[in-house]
């Protein structure tokens, strides 16, 4: 039988102990876990999140202005929540998510210009480890965390090869180090003797500083979208522009769909031409 006893508290406790603790974006998870126990009340018993009551949290969200992809993250994290009592008998029926329609978003990236003019100003406030690791996120496509957490073992310079261990998906990835980038990985790891973590001071709390610095200088202070993730979708975006397949985008950038990919592909217009002469012959 379900226990009734279980509340909202203890649900995000236990998913806490068996969902979340290996996750690579705790910070966003607790971020949204944050938002639902704010809103429905630690005590609340989980039974009481019936689809009324979730309705009642997505006019909530709606009504602070955040947007349907925002809104549907949190939902995300409710539904796990809810999945983990159900699982363990503490919810007899687990609710249906509603889902709100998410708008395609103009993906923000840095064009040549940008990033010549971010470098020369990063050059003239003298900050060369913030300038190696956004060099570094712009060449490989990793997400900070990943950037972050990259050691001295998951290199590899014979074989010209840099490894992601622990991913957002938890598949690991291996990708080709970019010739530009060899000197400074080729420095950073003398510097730090051939072992431990790359940038060893580097958390998103340490970039955020400079990088609004930086943003500032660059008169992007308005640009919401001028965020480091960014570097990540401009790595994506060239290599389309450069004709690189869909496939070989997804494995490099540890996409778990195809569909997470396919929001690149109108930036490789030759594919289109190339068809189009095809379909003339």
């Amino acid at each position: 039988a379900a226990r009734r006893g279980w509340t909202l508290k203890e649900a995000v406790e236990r998913t806490w102990q068996t969902v979340w603790a290996d996750k690579a974006s705790q910070d966003t998870i607790r971020i949204n876990v944050e938002q639902v126990l704010s809103f429905f009340g630690e005590t609340c018993p989980i039974i009481d999140i019936t689809l009324s009551a979730i309705d009642s949290f997505v006019s909530h969200c709606a009504a602070k202005g955040n947007s349907g992809a925002t809104i549907n993250r949190k939902l995300s994290c409710l539904s796990r929540i809810l999945r983990t009592a159900h699982e363990r008998g503490a919810l007899p029926v687990l609710p249906r998510m509603p889902k709100r329609r998410e708008s395609e978003h103009r993906i923000r990236f840095l064009s040549r210009k940008e990033e010549e003019r971010m470098l020369i100003i990063i050059e003239r406030l003298a900050l060369p480890d913030v300038q190696d690791a956004i060099m570094c996120l712009l060449y490989t496509g990793f997400r900070c965390g990943e950037l972050w957490r990259l050691e001295c073992r998951d290199i590899d310079l014979e074989r010209g090869t840099l490894t992601a261990w622990k991913t957002k998906n938890r598949h690991p990835r291996t990708i080709p180090l970019v010739e530009k980038l060899r000197p400074i990985i080729e420095r950073r790891m003398e510097a730090c003797g051939g072992s431990g973590r790359l940038f060893p001071e580097g958390t998103n709390e340490w970039l955020r500083r400079p990088w609004d610095i930086i943003r500032y200088h660059m008169g992007m202070s308005e640009d919401p979208q001028f965020v480091p993730h960014m570097l990540r979708h401009t790595c994506a975006t060239r290599l389309s522009q450069a004709g690189v397949s869909l496939p070989l985008i997804k494995e490099w950038m540890g996409h778990t769909s195809i569909t997470t990919t396919a929001r690149y592909a109108h930036f490789s217009p030759e594919d289109l031409r190339t068809a189009a002469s095809l379909l003339g012959n």
